[in-house]
């Protein structure tokens, strides 16, 4: 056995003689110049490596760097993009004797990188990426080569992305791992982050099986899991379960959302992108019970007051024009506005700035609203229009829920279609143009009983006690019909008509939207019976037309009589019945002569 163990000492020779040489006789410090020099006529950059690059030895052969700096293009600030405090690579054994350094292992800690974009569109990536036509040139036809990293750990990452003329953003990496990683093998990927943008801030943890094909070219993740708490908005959680897929040679995303819970919100959805040329985005997305009034602060009111008069400029939409849209959304149950709706079904496509919804659909208050609509943003201030639909509508809860106006009930059916253009909210009011026509059936006008005031008021005029109505004030109806015109704010009802088992109401009107004032010029009789109401089998004003006008807002109407009116009425009613009497009395004499 004497040959074994002169094999034994042979072998442990060699290592020795290895080591020695990559340790005492291979100095990687000599490369620092090279290193450097090649990085500058790749980029432009200047690369600084402080300190010395040195081996490490356990737990495995090793390359160790510290106070590593690569600068920014000429004449952005800061100065540095990215700074390394210490970066630490295993490496492979055997390749190194040939002068290939293959990482295995990499490590880093403490790293700050300053990703600038300006105005004109430049950023601090230009040029980093050499030019593939000049590297075939020099180097030859590329090669495939297989990525060998089994195991990354970054610690105490800053990212700060930086806008000129916007907020910045900065992404602090507390941690990220990723072992035991292999070209096309599944390897376990922790992370934990902490976004900030402005007062507002975003922890997040997540988790995930990685993949990359063997030439780099496709990401996937599966069992991917995100959980993420929020800092300075109304939203608190968001958690994620989703697949996720990456082909950076088709420029292709998709992203399935198996769970999503936003605070109370649950649902599903899928995200693909294609950004190869313009970005083009699909967004299916499925919600469960969706209510709006928790993410409205106590003084939002106050808030939007004072933004309002802080910033009186249009909503800067030019970002619609970056990219293409198709959303589907569906959502079970939706609270906004004070409105309920349900079953809501919603297709928007957005082409380069000009957004239309194809269709929308909702069940609302026992009845149903479908819509169409579009918006411009190709230009500034954007334009829109829309044409809606609703129908089977129980009008006076909508109208209490989502204007605080107690003012009509009843089965509507309404169709309006408009445009105008800006959105800011007073400006929407004045350039608003619209047209449309209601039907209401079965219903009542609020605050007044119409009939009552009659006969009121024909009490007063001839000194009689007024009738007792302890009822519901109320006019009820079994028809109210009309057409209308939106222009300049002021909505004008040509055409008003009520028809009611103990009135008839036709007549004309506005409504002011910007200081929601009414004015409506009516005229009103009674039908030839009023019983069942506290008035006789048959009212002597059958039949009397009396204008009645209504002034006030719409929260609080007011309603009034034209006296005068009924007075000239009754008058009249007594000369006819006069001269009818003194013509029976003619024709009696006659007839006796």
């Amino acid at each position: 056995m004497n040959w074994f163990k002169w094999l034994l000492a042979v072998v442990a020779g060699f290592i020795a003689v290895a080591a020695f040489y990559l340790l005492v006789v291979f100095d990687l410090n000599d490369f620092k110049a090279e290193i450097t020099n090649k990085v500058e006529q790749q980029t432009g950059r200047e690369l600084q490596i402080a300190g010395d690059i040195g081996w490490t030895i356990y737990p495995s052969l090793g390359v160790s760097l510290t106070d590593v700096k690569l600068s920014n293009p000429n004449g952005f600030a800061p100065e540095q993009m990215l700074e390394v405090s210490e970066l630490t690579a295993a490496v492979a054994l055997m390749p190194l004797f040939n002068k290939d350094l293959q990482i295995q292992q990499l490590h880093l800690d403490g790293v700050t990188a300053n990703l600038v974009t300006r105005k004109d569109g430049s950023s601090s990536m230009d040029g980093l990426t050499a030019d593939k036509t000049t590297a075939t040139t020099e180097t030859g036809p590329a090669t495939s080569q297989q990525l060998q990293l089994q195991d990354l750990s970054i610690s105490n990452l800053q990212l700060n992305l930086l806008s000129e003329g916007s907020p910045d953003q900065r992404l602090s990496l507390k941690s990220l791992k990723l072992s035991d990683f292999k070209a096309n093998e599944w390897a376990p990927l922790d992370f934990e982050l902490v976004v900030l943008s402005g007062q507002t801030q975003l922890d997040v943890k997540g988790s995930a099986q990685l993949q990359l094909s063997e030439n780099n070219q496709l990401v996937q993740l599966k069992n991917f899991v995100v959980e993420t708490d929020f800092t300075g908005v109304p939203v608190k959680q968001l958690s994620l379960e989703t697949e996720l897929t990456l082909a950076l040679d088709k420029k292709q995303l998709e992203w399935q959302w198996k769970k999503l819970q936003l605070d109370e919100i649950k649902g599903s959805g899928q995200l693909s992108v294609n950004y190869a040329k313009q970005a083009v985005i699909k967004l299916d997305l499925q919600l469960d019970e969706v209510d709006t009034a928790s993410y409205i602060s106590d003084n939002s009111a106050e808030q939007a007051g004072t933004t309002a008069q802080q910033n009186s400029a249009e909503p800067d939409l030019s970002a619609l024009r970056q990219f293409d849209l198709d959303l589907k959304l569906a959502v079970k149950t939706l609270k906004a506005a004070g409105l309920h709706t349900e079953n809501l079904q919603l297709a928007l496509t957005n082409k380069a700035g000009l957004v239309q919804i194809q269709n929308a659909s909702a069940d609302l208050y026992q009845g149903k609203v479908l819509a169409k609509a579009t918006l411009d943003a190709r230009k500034t201030p954007v334009s829109y229009s829309f044409n809606k639909q609703l129908s089977g509508l129980a009008l006076r809860p909508m109208l209490i829920d989502g204007a605080d106006i107690d003012l009509l009930s009843g089965t509507a059916k309404l169709t309006i279609e408009g445009k105008g253009h800006s959105l800011l909210p007073e400006q929407i009011k004045k350039n608003l143009l619209a047209t449309g026509s209601f039907e209401v059936t079965d219903g009542s006008l609020y605050g007044v009983n119409i009939a009552q005031m009659i006969r009121n008021a024909k009490a007063t005029l001839k000194n009689e006690a007024q009738t007792g109505d302890n009822s519901e004030q109320k006019t009820d109806f079994s028809s109210l019909t009309g057409s209308f015109n939106l222009t300049d704010g002021v909505l004008t009802n040509p055409d008003l008509k009520m028809a009611a088992p103990l009135l008839r109401l036709a007549g004309k009107g506005s409504a002011n939207l910007l200081n929601e004032e009414l004015d409506y010029q009516l005229s009103t009789a009674l039908v030839n019976t009023s019983k069942g109401q506290g008035g006789k089998e048959k009212d002597d004003l059958a039949g009397v037309e009396i204008p009645l006008k209504i002034s006030g807002t719409m929260q609080k109407p007011k309603y009034s009589l034209d006296t005068k009116a009924l007075l000239e009425g009754q008058l009249k009613e007594k000369v006819e019945s006069g001269k009818e009497k003194l013509k029976n009395k003619l024709l009696e004499k006659l007839g006796g002569g």
